[in-house]
Parts: C-alpha cells; structure tokens; sequence
C-alpha cells in the first residue's frame, strides 16, 4: 500500500562519492523498474568519502504532502556534506526499516547550516503515513591549521613576559577552534609568537592619547602592542581597552593588559579587526559583539573565512571609540543602567545607546560614584563616561569632586581621566560653564594638574617597583590629565573653548604634551560645533574616525 523513496539530485543516488574507472556493473532493467549490481572484486569501487561524520535515522511522524523539515545537530555546518534517503517506515519503529509501496517519497532539497541540516520532502498520499529519514553527515577532513606568527611588543612600564603571551596566544586559538553552539564555526587558526616579548621604542607613550600617539605605536613594527592605556581610537575616549584597524594589510593592533582569563578574546577580537570583521550585534556571544566576556567565543561564517585568510587590504579604518559600527545593527539598550555600565566596551562607551538614559539613570550611577566607589571600581571608566554622556547637570560637580578626590590605582586614574574627557559632551549637552571652567584649569595649569596626580604616582610607583618596569612620574601623569582636559575642551562645542584650545597650542604654562594634543584637539573642537554632538558621534562610528 505504501512507497519508498525516489531520491531526486542525490549524489549518492548519481554515483558521487565512487570512483568508477574500470569497474564492471551488472543492470537489469524491466518496466519501470530497474537494478544495478556492482560486482565485487579487484575492479570493485573504492569509498572515496574522507573526513568525519556519523549516520542517523529519524523518525519524522506519521505525514503527507509537502513538508520543510529541520533536524537541529550541533556537528552539522555549512561545511558539512549532507546524504539524505527517505522512505515509509515498517511498523515496529525506525529499527524495523523502511519498505517499497504504492505511496511516492520525494525528497526535493537538502541544505546543511550552521547546527543543522534542511530538507523539503513531499508525500503523495491521500492520508498521513510515517516518514523515515536517514542522514548520511560526512565533515570535510581537517587540512591542517593556519599557523599566525604573532610579534608580541609590550611598553617598559607594562609587565608582559614570553610565557604570558604564550598563554594569551594560545588562547586566541581556543576560542576560534571550538564550535561551542549552533552559530559557532570551529576556525583552524593558531598564534604563536614570533621571537621574545619585545620593548616598544622610548619614542612611543605608554598611553595613547592623541593620533600622533597612535602613528607612532603603529609606526614601531607590527603585531600586538600592549600599552600602559589607550584614550585615542579613531577620536579621545576614555574607556578603551583595545583598537585596531578594520582590514589591514598586516597585524598591528593595541591593546592593555586585562582580567586572564579574557585577554586571549580581547586579542582575537581586535586581531578580527586586523582580518576585516567588524563589530556584530546579533549574537551577544559573539567574539566581535561590542563589548567582552568569558564565553564571548561565537565566530559566524563570514568571520570564520576572514579569520581564515587573515589581515587583508580594507578600509584601514580604526573602530572607533564612543561609537559601534555594527553592520546596521543597533547595541541592545538594557533597561538598566548599571547593567550597561558593569561591561567593558572593548573601543570604548557607544555613544548612541549610552545618551538615551535620562537623570535618573544618571541618579543611580552617581550612587555608585559617590557612595560605594569601591564596590564598582573595576568599571568605574564605564560609570563616568555614561554620566557624561546623559547629559545631565546634576552629574557635574560629583565629577569634579571625583577627578579631584584622593582616590588612586589605575582603572580609577583611567576613570579620573575618562571624566576630563566626557565631561566636555556633558558641557556639550547641558552648556554647563562649570565643567568647561575645570577643563580650562586642568588643562592650563600644570600645577593643578601635577597635584591632581600625585595619588596616583605615589601607588604606581609602589607597583611599578616591585614589577620591576618604568616607574611612572607624576610630570608624566599630570601631563596626561591635562591632555585628557584639553581634548574635553574640544568636545565641548563651545566657541569659549574652542578659543582656549587655539591659545593652549603656545600656552608656556601648559604641559608641552598639551600644546602638540591642542593642535589636534582645535579641529576637533571645529568639527563639534559643525556637526553637533550626536552627528559627530554617528559619523565617527560609521567612518572609525571623522574625516
């Protein structure tokens, strides 16, 4: 009463996968029917299949008509080549097998995906008649793995030795060469490194502030370049953790050192960058998603091939902070702010989700500011610099009371200065003459400046010692305050500070760090006031810097 299948466009059923040269062949044919006999033997095809795989059968349910069938399975990728045979299943279940009747099987398309596999069956009967399927996954062999060879640099006041890169490498491969979900491609690609940890040259600073900064770090060689803090990324941002060009004829990147176990993703995120990937928002645990985490490991498809083939000629654009360019894609909002703010943005805070919070959002992170400091220390950056970018006046002089309080260590000297930095969009939006007057004295008074430091000199000079890397001056950390303000002044969009800025540039009692930075800063400041805030920070994530 029933049928088995007629398989239509299956290669098994034309032969693929057979070597048939020379091999004799037995066919009897009657009407409508036919049958082919291999003869055994030394002329016998030999099984050209290679690779990985496993057989299945499932059984579908009593059925008719058409039907788009998925079977979900964690093994099947794009990759994978994919044999289906369907047919009405015996009674008894699959084990009993599958039988020849008067019911026609089609099976029209079979389609692989990444965790699965697609076909669309039609059964031409007048009722609903069970429907085996069995699945023939055959993974192509792996080839062998890409080898990179990484030139690892590190700055002098950064402790970075060969056995911390090592495991940093090797972790890059880890997390490319899995395949933890669906979505996720396992990606042949392991780093090693290219000689001894090298030290960058005394002409390049150990924290990027500027884009003459950054020409010069790109300038020292290629490869990774871990530095001591990184404020410039396509434009001032004061809570980047990593940057690099999107398509690149080389590996040149920077980045910190950050929490162990996540450095091998911050590396291989921004070696993405390198390869041509930019950021996506669809899969939260994607490498390239904005922002990282432990179990950001998903590389899709597409990023998969570019990891593949590697740094390549692109649009040399950076990915640039305050800003995400996520192929079209919109950062979620959570609808609370401290969520927001307990993640480290890998290029920095994105402007356009952080500024849609309002002043009570901005009352609950000034909580966290204010009163419990110490309990949120490690994302202060992230605090601050959303504070600022809400806008709200009321964030103002807990700001100032922050930059100017005793408080010291390094992620609450990068937020002292990612403070500098926002408060000029905090000015911007609220036209606070406030914050551009602490700017204006932070930036032009090297005295100020210096004192503002000198908690954070006395405990890194501590740390510094028993690292045994530069120890960090407070000249040298006032002058990076002061830069910090300068560029908050540009931020601000105002023609005061806009004329400040032009008199900051042979300012002699200014840092003379700050003099070079105010000559980029006066552009800057030029194109604020052009454009407006929010279109200069839209422009500054499609483009990875305005131009």
């Amino acid at each position: 009463m029933s049928s088995d299948n007629v398989i239509e466009n299956d290669p098994v059923a034309s032969g693929a996968g057979l070597r048939s040269e020379g091999t004799a062949f037995h066919t009897e044919r009657g009407a409508g029917h036919e049958t082919v006999e291999v003869r055994q033997g030394a002329a016998a095809p030999e099984p050209a299949l290679s690779g990985t795989g496993f057989t299945y059968r499932h059984d579908w349910g009593p059925r008719r008509g058409q039907w788009r069938l998925s079977l979900n399975w964690t093994a099947v990728g794009p990759q994978s080549h994919v044999f289906v045979s369907i047919g009405e299943g015996a009674a008894g279940g699959p084990d009993a097998g599958k039988f020849v009747g008067s019911a026609r099987y089609t099976l029209h398309n079979v389609a692989p995906r990444p965790g699965g596999v697609d076909i669309w069956v039609d059964i031409e009967w007048g009722s609903d008649i069970p429907l085996y399927v069995d699945y023939l996954v055959v993974n192509p062999p792996v080839l062998g793995t890409r080898t990179v060879s990484v030139t690892v640099h590190r700055h002098n006041a950064v402790t970075l030795t060969d056995a911390d890169a090592d495991r940093i490498l090797a972790d890059m491969g880890t997390v490319l060469q899995g395949a933890d979900s669906g979505g996720d491609i396992a990606t042949r690609v392991q780093f090693v490194r290219n000689g001894a940890v090298r030290v960058l040259p005394a002409t390049v600073p150990g924290t990027i502030q500027t884009q003459a900064d950054w020409n010069t770090l790109m300038g020292a060689g290629t490869g990774v370049k871990v530095v001591q803090a990184i404020r410039w990324c396509g434009g001032p941002g004061g809570s980047i953790i990593g940057c690099a060009p999107v398509g690149n004829p080389v590996t040149n990147l920077a980045v910190v050192r950050f929490t162990a176990n996540m450095e091998g993703i911050l590396w291989v995120h921004e070696y993405g960058h390198n390869a041509g990937n930019g950021h996506r928002t669809d899969d939260t645990r994607a490498v390239m998603f904005p922002s990282i985490g432990a179990d950001h490991n998903v590389v899709d498809a597409t990023e998969s091939g570019r990891y593949l083939a590697g740094p390549l000629a692109g649009t040399g654009a950076l990915m640039a902070s305050g800003g995400c360019s996520c192929q079209g894609q919109a950062v979620q909002r959570p609808a609370d702010v401290r969520a927001f703010v307990s993640q480290h943005w890998i290029e920095g805070i994105p402007y356009a989700v952080a500024s849609q919070y309002g002043e009570e959002d901005a009352r609950r992170l000034l909580e966290w500011l204010v009163n419990e400091p110490e309990k949120h220390e490690e994302f202060l950056p992230e605090i601050v610099t959303t504070l600022c970018y809400i806008g709200s006046e009321i964030a103002v002089q807990p700001l100032i009371d922050f930059v100017e309080s005793r408080r010291a260590g390094q992620s609450v000297f990068n937020a002292k200065n990612a403070a500098l930095i926002h408060l000029g969009d905090l000015a911007n939006a609220s036209g606070s003459k406030a914050a551009v007057e602490f700017l204006a004295a932070v930036a032009s008074d090297m005295e100020k400046a210096r004192a503002l430091a000198s908690p954070q000199a006395s405990m890194a000079a501590v740390e510094a010692t028993v690292a045994g890397v530069a120890v960090p001056t407070v000249e040298a950390l006032g002058a990076e305050l002061a830069v910090s303000a300068t560029f908050g002044l540009a931020l601000a969009g105002q023609a005061e500070a806009e004329g400040l800025l032009g008199r900051l540039r042979s300012h002699d009692a200014a840092f003379a760090s700050v003099n070079l930075a105010a000559a980029e800063a006066v552009e800057l400041a030029k194109t604020v006031r052009a454009r407006g805030q929010k279109e200069y920070y839209r422009m500054k994530a499609e483009h990875g810097q305005t131009r």
